[in-house]
């Protein structure tokens, strides 16, 4: 099988990988498509990914594919299932290794709850998250409810509830995805920071009152009409470092700044001189699959009854044979999530 490999210098190849083989609890997963990650498969290539250093490996994790064989002991898929989250936990030969591995021709996902029962509780966290998804949704777009589960889950760890005043930075995938959660949450006003202008009208359209440049010299003031005595919650969608003194300026007395987006650099000069005396910083840049699978019918349904459209977030879709067009979409952020398509 073909699938899509990082070495440590950053060079992306394709490559003819071993097919992976299964056991009595895993299912084989023809993988149909998988979503470039603005962060964590960029972190993996730039090499700056925090506690990620065996290359080569196998890149990518945001997968929908179709289930071809089951294992003896199975219960929770069967054959034809469309899944998310498909992975090769490892690859059968030396020379690679696992970046999650879901750029691949095929992938596997595990039955966790058959191994409950069999009392083995010795299998990857991961299998939490790999779930069913309805088989009318197109594979392509399917990709996104990885990236909104993730953020619901992640917002909710935040606290964020109705009436909540919202700042944030970043229009990516991720901030898209708070956007829309936040305004069905009855969150607001929700304001978002983003310098790309085509971003900044796709957050508008999904929810936001008001959109600023950063880079305007008013970008404070402006916000701040928004929320005079400043912000319930701010948070940095991006990973950003910088952004945590920026946002202590503008959250409110015993308001919280959240730290959603992963930096490369794991350390920063943090100055709250500007800021109330009371505030919290709040670190959720690992959203738990066990709280990402808890979320998954919620967002489903909202897909199901048209709250959410998952066409409002994919953009672009490319080939496997395409995939350096793909990444140059995202690193130019002409497109917002891009989905590279393994299986026609």
């Amino acid at each position: 099988m073909l699938g899509l490999v990082v070495y440590q210098d950053g060079a992306l190849k394709i490559e003819e990988l071993p097919k992976p083989q299964i056991n009595e609890y895993q299912a084989l997963v023809e993988t149909l498509s998988c979503g470039i990650c603005n962060g964590t498969d960029f972190k993996i290539i730039h090499g700056n990914f925090k506690g990620f250093d065996t290359y080569p490996a196998v890149l990518g994790h945001e997968s929908v594919g179709r289930v071809v064989e089951v294992g003896s002991k199975v219960t929770s898929f069967k054959i034809g299932d469309l899944v998310l989250r498909s992975i090769l936990e490892k690859v059968e030969a030396e020379r690679y290794h696992s970046g999650w591995g879901s750029f691949a021709e095929y992938s596997v996902v595990g039955d966790y709850k058959a191994m409950e029962r069999d009392g083995k509780t010795d299998y990857f966290d991961i299998y939490l998250a790999q779930q069913i998804v309805p088989p009318e949704l197109d594979a392509n777009q399917a990709t996104m409810l990885i990236t909104l589960k993730e953020v619901l889950s992640g917002l909710e760890r935040f606290g964020l509830a109705e009436k909540t005043s919202l700042l944030i930075h970043g229009a990516g995938p991720v901030g898209l995805s708070m956007v829309s959660h936040a305004k069905l949450k009855g969150a607001g006003p929700i304001v978002v920071s983003e310098p790309h202008a085509g971003r900044r009208e796709r957050a508008q359209r999904l929810g936001a009152d008001v959109v600023l440049d950063p880079g305007q010299s008013d970008f404070s003031s402006k916000a701040k009409e928004v929320a005079p005595e400043g912000f319930d919650l701010v948070i940095d969608a991006v990973g950003i470092n910088e952004l945590m003194t920026e946002s202590l300026k503008l959250v409110k007395f015993n308001g919280k700044v959240g730290i959603y987006g992963i930096s490369a650099v794991t350390n920063t000069n943090l100055d709250w001189e500007k800021a109330p005396y009371n505030w919290v910083l709040q670190f959720v840049q690992w959203p738990t699959f066990s709280d990402e699978a808890a979320v998954h019918e919620r967002v489903l349904d909202l897909v199901r009854t048209g709250a959410i459209d998952l066409a409002d977030f994919v953009t672009h879709v490319v080939p496997l044979e395409d995939f350096q067009k793909g990444f140059d979409l995202v690193s130019s952020q002409e497109g917002v999530k891009v989905v590279v398509q393994i299986k026609q």
